[in-house]
């Protein structure tokens, strides 16, 4: 097999004078079992198995109707202990079309769902992708839906998909797109998905995107990094490969990853494969470039390979003597510590939510699912305060609204670390004692309020039974397990301050205000042990 290793060596220092570590990256080209003179694209490993999209002739031998048609189909290829693949063979799934190209596969493990995308020839002959679905249902794959929301749209490109996971059991699906509201050319965007609904497309906005094209997203679930390309200026190539940390829109600055992952070529879907999650100081996965040893058909640069990468971190300093081990008090190493340090927790909600218009106590629906709704309004609030016709209070009233919606992601992302913390103390055994309280602004009445107060308490109990699956709720009794208690302490709307404005025919300032806005709220309080 014609193979060409490329290596990088950076040196780490740490934090102590007195260790250093080595970094290395290794770029393989995979060779002909599964690379061609065409493109391949799109690998992703799942198990002992790489699926990957190759762009090739297809005969009528193949079972096709049109004879010596070249299109992109979805390959699979088994992988061997020792990394070595085996010839690809087409899928027969149902993924791939007689007259479509498909691709960019993306596997939801947790639903037994495949996305991938289909690109279809429109009226006057240009390329349009869309996303599609399939559901494994008693053990045999659906025939492929068409995504449904807004994820594909009408004149425009939606492709690439990528999955990952929010905290109340919801998929996010996390694609590019060059449809309007972007910041230019192909942008990432994501969507959250249920079995009742999917989402509105939400750009994720700087610093991930620009005004260039980011695309061939890949979300790593176990390190929480977005990989993904782009052709921004700073880059040694085309198209190089970026990683940000981060989840939802909320991502750090991008960092560009170092040669040999980056060539001066393109290189594109950057992919980590799901077996090295645990193995720490090592890990692999696959790219795509058309670097110079890639096959070509006419152009040297013409056409993408498949390539494996391998990282290793090495420590090269004599290994000391272990100090004696001095053991601290529970109050210093249980996760009750750092939970403490994140409260107060503010969870926010749009007027009237969840279930508006109701006296219920209680509701179905989780946090994250009502804060992703919430966030989808935050247009709605700027919209309204563009209506105030004075321009320096305009001014002041946007700044003040951007402000308090980063506030809102802040405490939710703060969120999202409090159950970890939760549910690492439970899993120790330890009785955890939380306690919650309710709020909402004066727009309704007194007891309508409180009501409306215990129903945004109650998301909070349904987001934590939902945690990972449901595991709080399934572990919760077991032996050697320990226990949740929640206070509940629903004020209603009789600590908000009384200048907030409780006028339903000045929305403006009851509903769209910020003042109003942060009335509308639960609080975790008090973290406690039993």
């Amino acid at each position: 097999m014609y193979k060409r290793i490329l290596n990088i060596i950076v040196f780490c220092c740490l934090l102590t004078s007195v260790s250093a570590q080595v970094a290395r990256y290794e770029v393989t080209h995979e060779g002909r079992k599964v690379n061609t003179p065409g493109s391949e694209s799109g690998p992703v490993r799942v198990g002992d198995t790489l699926y990957y999209s190759s762009l090739q002739e297809v005969s009528e031998s193949g079972g096709y109707i049109d004879f010596g048609i070249t299109i992109m189909r979805v390959f699979k290829s088994h992988v061997s202990e020792n990394n070595k693949l085996s010839s690809g063979e087409p899928l027969t799934t149902g993924i791939n079309h007689p007259s479509r190209h498909s691709g960019n596969v993306a596997f939801d493990q947790r639903n037994d769902i495949i996305y991938f995308t289909r690109c279809r020839m429109d009226n006057n002959e240009s390329y349009q992708n869309e996303i599609y679905y399939m559901k494994l249902k008693n053990g045999k794959w659906e025939k492929p839906q068409r995504m449904g929301g807004e994820v594909n749209k009408r004149g425009y490109n939606s492709t690439h998909p990528t999955v990952a996971y929010l905290p109340d059991g919801a998929t996010i699906l996390y694609f590019a797109s060059d449809r309007p509201g972007g910041l230019g050319g192909m942008d990432i965007w994501y969507v959250t998905v249920n079995e009742r609904e999917v989402g509105l497309p939400t750009n994720l906005g700087a610093p991930v995107n620009s005004e260039h094209d980011e695309i061939t997203p890949f979300y790593d679930l176990d390190d929480g990094i977005l990989y993904f390309s782009s052709n921004r200026p700073g880059g040694v190539g085309k198209h190089d490969i970026y990683s940000s940390r981060g989840g939802r829109n909320s991502w750090r600055e991008p960092e560009h990853m170092p040669k040999p992952v980056n060539s001066v070529e393109d290189d594109l879907y950057f992919t980590v494969n799901d077996h090295s999650a645990s193995l720490g100081k090592e890990r692999t996965g696959y790219l795509t470039s058309n670097r110079s040893d890639s096959y070509f058909i006419h152009d040297t640069s013409c056409c993408h390979d498949i390539y494996r990468w391998d990282f290793s971190l090495v420590d090269t300093t004599p290994i000391a003597q272990a100090p004696k081990k001095v053991e601290k008090p529970v109050e210093d190493t249980c996760p009750c510590k750092q939970a403490r340090r994140l409260l107060p927790i503010k969870l926010f909600f749009h007027n009237d939510e969840p279930n508006p218009r109701c006296t219920d106590t209680t509701t179905t629906l989780t946090y994250f699912q009502t804060y992703n709704s919430y966030m989808f309004k935050r247009q709605d609030y700027r919209n309204r305060q563009n209506e105030i016709e004075d321009t320096t209070e305009r001014s002041m009233a946007l700044a003040t609204l951007e402000s308090f919606f980063g506030e809102v992601q802040y405490n939710s992302e703060k969120f999202e670390h409090f159950i970890h913390l939760l549910a690492q103390d439970i899993l120790d055994g330890r009785h955890v004692v939380l306690t919650v309280g309710g709020y909402a602004s004066p727009l309704h009445s007194s007891e309508y309020n409180v009501n409306l107060s215990k129903r945004r308490i109650a998301t909070i109990v349904n987001q934590l039974k939902e945690y990972n699956g449901g595991m709080l709720k399934r572990i919760m009794g077991q032996p050697g397990s320990g226990s949740l208690e929640i206070k509940r302490a629903p004020q209603g709307s009789s600590t908000a301050p009384k200048e907030v404005s409780a006028s339903a025919k000045d929305q403006l300032h009851s509903v769209y205000s910020v003042d109003a806005a942060r009335e509308r709220r639960i609080e975790i309080l008090e973290y406690e042990y039993q």
